[in-house]
Order: C-alpha cells, then sequence, then structure tokens
C-alpha cells in the first residue's frame, strides 16, 4: 500500500495539471471569437485565475490586458486584484521598484475602488516591496493600513499576514514592544481562523524576539513547544523553522555541540520542505550555522564550502539584498580566520554602511568589534581605536536596549494582568447585580402576593411606599442637581487649569528663544507638556460625572463596542456638549488629535455622516 501511494498521488498530480491545462487552452480559444468587450473581459477573468493556479508562464501578458481592459470598462477593483499578482511577479524578480510603480499607478485610481480590500491588497503588495528595499517605516505605514482595511472587510488572513509582516518591520527597527505587540496579533489571527502552520511562525518570531532580548531560556523552551505542535500539525516547513532557530539560540549560547545537533536536523528536514521561495531563504541558515561551526572547530575548508552554498541560496531567494546583509558578517569571520585582513575589512565596511537602515544593534557591536582587530592586525591602530570605542558604545547601547525592552516587556505583562483583573471585577459586580436584580424580582412577587391577600395593609404600605419615594425622589433630584453644579465648577477648574497651561507653555517659548543653553531649554519645554488632566484628575470627573449619570458608562459596555478609555472619555465630554477647543483644552491635545479620535470611532461604530456619535450609540 505505501509503494502505491506515491503513484497515486503522481497520477492525481497529472491528471490535475491536465485538467488546468485544458481548461487554458479551451479559454485562450474563446478569446478567438468574443461578441463584446465585457464578454473578453469576463473570459480573461477566468483565464487569468487558471494561469496563476498553474502557475502559466503567459499569465502576465494576459494580466496585462485584463488589466487595462478592466479600467477601460471602469472595473477598477478587478484591475486592483490583477495587479497585485504583477506586483508580485516584480518582487519575485528582484524589480521592487517597479512593483512599487504599477502600484502607486493604480493608487491614483483609488476612489473608484468599491471596496478598501482592493486598496488593501495593494499596500500589502508594496509593503513587501519596500520591505525588499529596506525601506522600512515606508513597509510598515502600508503595512499597517492594510491590516485595517483589511479587518474592516473581514478579511482576516490578509490582516492576519499584514500583522504578522509588520511584526518583521518591527523587529528590524528595534521596537520590541511594537514587534511583540503585531506578532501576538498575528497569532490570535492566524489561531481563530484555524491556520495553525501560521500561527507557530508567529510563535517563533515571538520567540526570536525574547531571545535577542535576553530570555534565552525562555526562547528556547518556547521553541521546542513549537517545534513539537509543528510535527503534530506535520508542517514541514515550520519543523525546519523551528530547528533553525533552536541552532541559533543554543549558538548564542555559544554551545556549539547541540547547535550542531539542531543544525544536522534543520539540514535533514529540509529535504521535505517543498520547493519555492521561502525554502530558498530558509536553506541559507543551515549553511550560515555551519559557517560559524567550522570557524569555531578552525576547519576553514568545511567553512569555505557552507559559505559558498550559502551565498548560492541568497542568490535563488525572493530578497536577495536583505539576506545578503546577514551574510557579510560570516564572510569576514571566514577573511579574519584565514587573514585575509583587506577582504575582511571591505566585508565589514558594507555591513557598518547599512547601519542606519539595518537596525540590528547586535550585528553592528559585532561589525565593530572585528573591524577594530582586523585594523589592529594591520597596524593601523588609529582605526582600531575608533571602532573599538563604537564597539563600546554600541555594546552599551544594546545592554541598555535589552534592560529597557526587559522592563517594557514586564511592564506590558502587568499591565495586562491588571487589565485582566479588571475585567473579572467588572464581571463580579454584573453577576452582583443581576443577583440583586433576581432578589427584588423575588420581593415583588411576595409584596403583590401580599396585596392580594390583604387589600387594606397593602393600600397602606402602597401609600407609605408613595410617600417614602417621592421624599426619596426630591432627595435624589437635589442630590443630582448638588452633583451636576459640582460637575460643571471642576469642568471649569480643569479648563482654567488648561488656560492657565497654555500661558505658561507661551511663556516658556519666549524663555527659549531668550535663553542659549539647549539642555535647560528642553527641561522647560518637557515642563510644557505635562498633561493637563492627571489621572486624579479623570477619576474626580468620571467619579462626578456618573453621580449626574450613573448609567452612563455601563449603557456603552452593553454596546458591545469594545470602546477604549480614551473613546469611553471622549463620549463623556460629548455628553457635557463641549466643544471641540474645549475637549482639546481639557485633555492637553490638539482639536486636530479630537477631530481625528472623533472620526476613528465613528468608524468603528459604524455611525452614518451627519449624525450625532453620541445620539446614534443611544439609539442603538
Amino acid at each position: 500500500m505505501k509503494k502505491l501511494l506515491p503513484l497515486v498521488i503522481l497520477f492525481f498530480g497529472i491528471v490535475t495539471i491536465s485538467f488546468s491545462q485544458t481548461k487554458i487552452d479551451t479559454l485562450q480559444q474563446k478569446l478567438q471569437n468574443v461578441p463584446s468587450e465585457k464578454v473578453r473581459l469576463a473570459i480573461l477573468d477566468t483565464l487569468t485565475k487558471a494561469m496563476i493556479r498553474a502557475n502559466h508562464p503567459d499569465q502576465f501578458v494576459f494580466l496585462d490586458e485584463v488589466i487595462a481592459l478592466a479600467k477601460k470598462q471602469g472595473d477598477y477593483d478587478l484591475a486592483a486584484s490583477k495587479t497585485r499578482f504583477v506586483a508580485q511577479k516584480y518582487i519575485n524578480n528582484r524589480q521592487p521598484d517597479s512593483a512599487i510603480y504599477v502600484v502607486k499607478e493604480l493608487l491614483r485610481e483609488k476612489s473608484r475602488f468599491t471596496t478598501k480590500k482592493s486598496e488593501a491588497h495593494l499596500l500589502l503588495k508594496r509593503g513587501g516591496a519596500y520591505f525588499n528595499l529596506e525601506e522600512l517605516e515606508e513597509a510598515l505605514a502600508d503595512y499597517d493600513t492594510s491590516a485595517e482595511f483589511f479587518m474592516e472587510s473581514g478579511d482576516s488572513i490578509f490582516a492576519a499576514d499584514a500583522r504578522y509582516f509588520a511584526g518583521q518591520v518591527y523587529t528590524n527597527l528595534r521596537d520590541f514592544v511594537g514587534a511583540v505587540n503585531r506578532f501576538e496579533e498575528a497569532y490570535k489571527l492566524y489561531d481563530i481562523l484555524g491556520d495553525a502552520q501560521y500561527a507557530n511562525y508567529a510563535l517563533s518570531e515571538l520567540a526570536g524576539l525574547y531571545s535577542r532580548n535576553g530570555f534565552r531560556d525562555k526562547a528556547i523552551f518556547e521553541r521546542k513547544r513549537i517545534l513539537e505542535h509543528a510535527k503534530k500539525i506535520k508542517s514541514q516547513y515550520a519543523i525546519a523553522f523551528g530547528y533553525a532557530q533552536l541552532a541559533s539560540d543554543y549558538s548564542y549560547k555559544k554551545d556549539y555541540e547541540t547547535a550542531k545537533i539542531y543544525t544536522d536536523s534543520l539540514a535533514i528536514s529540509l529535504k521535505s520542505v517543498p520547493e519555492g521561495s521561502n525554502k530558498s531563504e530558509l536553506m541559507i541558515q543551515p549553511h550560515k550555522l555551519y559557517v560559524g561551526y567550522y570557524l569555531h572547530k578552525n576547519d576553514v575548508d568545511k567553512a569555505k564550502f557552507h559559505l559558498d552554498e550559502a551565498e548560492k541560496y541568497r542568490l535563488l531567494s525572493s530578497a536577495p539584498e536583505y539576506n545578503e546583509t546577514s551574510l557579510l558578517l560570516d564572510r569576514a569571520d571566514y577573511y579574519i580566520k584565514t587573514k585575509e585582513y583587506k577582504k575582511a575589512q571591505f566585508e565589514l565596511e558594507k555591513l557598518l554602511a547599512k547601519k542606519e537602515n539595518i537596525g540590528d544593534i547586535n550585528l553592528n557591536t559585532k561589525a565593530e568589534n572585528r573591524i577594530s582587530r582586523v585594523f589592529a592586525s594591520q597596524r593601523n591602530y588609529e582605526q582600531a581605536y575608533k571602532h573599538l570605542l563604537n564597539h563600546i558604545i554600541a555594546k552599551d547601547s544594546l545592554n541598555s536596549e535589552i534592560k529597557t525592552n526587559t522592563f517594557l516587556y514586564y511592564q506590558s505583562q502587568f499591565e495586562t494582568e491588571r487589565k485582566d483583573n479588571e475585567i473579572f471585577k467588572k464581571k463580579t459586580e454584573i453577576e452582583i447585580l443581576e443577583k440583586n436584580h433576581q432578589i427584588a424580582e423575588g420581593k415583588r412577587k411576595v409584596l403583590w402576593l401580599a396585596i392580594f391577600s390583604i387589600v387594606l395593609l397593602a393600600i397602606g404600605i402602597t401609600f407609605y411606599i408613595w410617600q417614602a419615594g417621592k421624599r426619596k425622589r426630591k432627595l435624589l433630584s437635589d442630590k443630582i442637581e448638588q452633583n451636576k453644579k459640582e460637575l460643571k465648577e471642576f469642568m471649569a477648574q480643569l479648563l482654567d487649569k488648561s488656560k492657565v497651561q497654555e500661558a505658561l507653555t507661551k511663556e516658556l517659548e519666549e524663555l527659549k528663544n531668550e535663553m542659549g543653553e539647549k539642555q535647560n531649554a528642553q527641561k522647560l519645554q518637557d515642563l510644557a507638556t505635562i498633561r493637563i488632566l492627571t489621572p486624579d484628575d479623570w477619576y474626580t470627573f468620571k467619579h462626578k460625572f456618573t453621580m449626574v449619570y450613573p448609567t452612563f458608562f455601563s449603557d456603552l459596555k452593553k454596546k458591545n463596542y469594545d470602546l477604549t478609555k480614551s473613546e469611553e472619555r471622549l463620549l463623556a465630554m460629548e455628553k457635557l456638549d463641549l466643544s471641540t477647543n474645549e475637549i482639546a483644552n481639557m485633555l492637553a491635545i490638539s482639536q486636530d488629535s479630537v477631530i481625528r479620535s472623533r472620526s476613528r470611532l465613528r468608524k468603528k461604530i459604524n455611525a452614518p455622516k451627519g449624525t450625532s456619535i453620541l445620539e446614534y450609540l443611544e439609539a442603538s
């Protein structure tokens, strides 16, 4: 049976290819005689879909035609759908500039798109082209925007991809918290969608962040779990990726023998990974790891062999320029070992020239250390000393970054735990309210039974309750009026505080022009940016507000819009009929920020334009 299985798979593969080719041939024949451009466009749409699935060599000729015809007939969504495949072709052919150009050209017509999904797909492809060119800020902007559009359109799988790619960009930008957040978002989306393979990739990236920021043992623990999961779902690519990352972690720990074991496993597992650009990228890894291992063992011949193999697969990868960066240090290490110092110097200077674009302090630190040794070996002690100082500065910066990221990590963990505690507390309060409601309902039933049984006594009790209720309503009315007065006075205090802050800012600007020392001016500037509405102010405000509108915030939560604290705060200001300027002054932000916050909230709750956000929420 096992011997027949490969033959069965081969048979079905041949049948599928034959069927696809037959379908393509049939559609091409239909194009010979078509009654109208509309019919031709429909045939071309189906034909290009079949060609893309079959990876037909002529697909791009027909893609260009369908794009031109779709634009001519005003179907810009179809043009956008096909353009993303053209852009991917340019990326695969190492022409990211051309990919950016075709996307930009079609985005000029984005006002004609009928769905945000069309723009999202184009931005996703352009983000990939920017990433390939190491223009990271532009890539990040495209990835984040496309993710938002995909979420609006309900395309969670593409949103997950965009978040995953954004996490990679944040990693290169050394934004630890940003990278962790994006990869966690990607993991959650992949997990919800049941895409175990890509969920594993996201977890692998998170483990990589832990590793680079000093959490080595945590990273190794997570990667072993990821590897076991990859084996269960039989994802060959994920298994190979897991071995690569474990080997790298043990190399960082200088446990070269354990790293070698995982590198060997990686090399074996790659034989089962399907062919493609992703495999070429992964094929670089075992050879890079072997270079480090054999240089450690002083076996320069084997190191050179694996260095050449890594270069071969780099050229086959979808991002050869990007992958070259990681190989520059390996080449330099090889040349240092063989005492070819001029060649080592050349590789290291190329690496350091990319310093601003790479953003990997650890890599820069190693490069500065290596080039210092190279210059010292050539008796150029002035340059050696210069780069040694750079190495020390970079190392201090790396240690500082790791400490900062460690703090931010634990802070984020604490805030998440605190948020969970708040949610639990709210749930408990809701349960207590529900139980109180049930108790009250039971009491009413007993009361009605008592009224039915003893009419006269019920009338007396009702009259007494009515009188007591009247007094309570009077007290409550007086209390509400008093609360409104206090809230109004407190708002006036906050606005006065804002005016004082504005006056202080103007005075500080005048002082800055008169002062000569930049450091003192910076300190005064920092003083001027202190938030007007402090946490204590907000707590007092919210307390007074709740006394006037006791169910306002709980009613908002019942709408299930998952509003943030900032959005609740904005709605509270709207409830008080504050102007945009007054809201901006109270929150110590610009009026534009208030307007943008209001616009994002309108989109979030799908409130129609021209209607009050608050009225829409209260009516829904």
